[in-house]
């Protein structure tokens, strides 16, 4: 009886040994995770997984504003966006219209989404590319949202949904009379109510679904 309670207790201390170094190693996994730092004449993208990858400013060109969050770096210059892809190491740009304005971006740990007066923009962290869609002479983006591995932007006319698995942009249209009530998000869907209806877009779908 005493030797099996030694084993017991034995046993119970390397299972507790064993779930601290689980745990400890979960709190230090750090592959992946950017930080950006802007400076005169580049931008540096720095992850744990390895040393900086450097994007040089063109003649004339200035930063804006920058960010990083998970896997995702986000640039924007007075002339171009630029995604940075922690897993492809390799920074990817798209040039601006001159005519064109940047609104509001939603910087997620695997995702970009970014709005213009004439465009809205998105970046695939995991495939390291852009997508863009056109907006309408009279559409103008009211919201942009996001969470986990989708984000949606709304305009006065439809939704737009993009994600991290599915490539493109994949939209809804109102009908004349409906009204956006709420947006709210999970790790892997969009969910948006109107006044007549709710809609959901979800991560690795290529398309809204009517909630009924």
């Amino acid at each position: 009886m005493r030797r099996w309670l030694n084993s017991m207790v034995l046993l119970g201390t390397m299972l507790v040994g064993q779930l601290l170094i689980t745990a400890h190693s979960e709190g230090q996994r750090g592959d992946g995770q950017v930080t950006v730092t802007p400076t005169a004449d580049k931008v540096i993208a720095w992850s744990a997984a390895g040393g900086g990858v450097e994007e040089s400013l063109q003649p004339g060109e200035s930063v804006v504003t920058s960010g990083a969050r998970g896997h995702t770096g986000f640039v924007q210059t007075s002339t171009r966006l630029l995604g940075f892809s922690a897993g492809l190491r390799q920074w990817r740009d798209l040039d601006l219209g001159v005519e064109e304005r940047v609104g509001r971006f939603q910087l997620l740990p695997f995702l970009i989404l970014v709005h213009s007066n004439q465009q809205v923009y998105g970046f695939q962290e995991t495939r390291g590319h852009w997508t863009t869609v056109s907006l309408g002479p009279s559409e103008k983006v009211t919201q942009l949202r996001g969470h986990g591995h989708v984000a949606v932007a709304i305009t006065n006319q439809r939704a737009l949904g993009f994600s991290t698995y599915t490539g493109g942009f994949f939209n809804i249209a109102w009908t004349p009379e409906e009204r956006v009530l709420s947006v709210d998000g999970s790790q892997n869907g969009m969910v948006v109510r109107t006044s007549s209806r709710t809609v959901i877009f979800k991560s690795q779908s290529t398309g809204w679904t009517e909630v009924r």
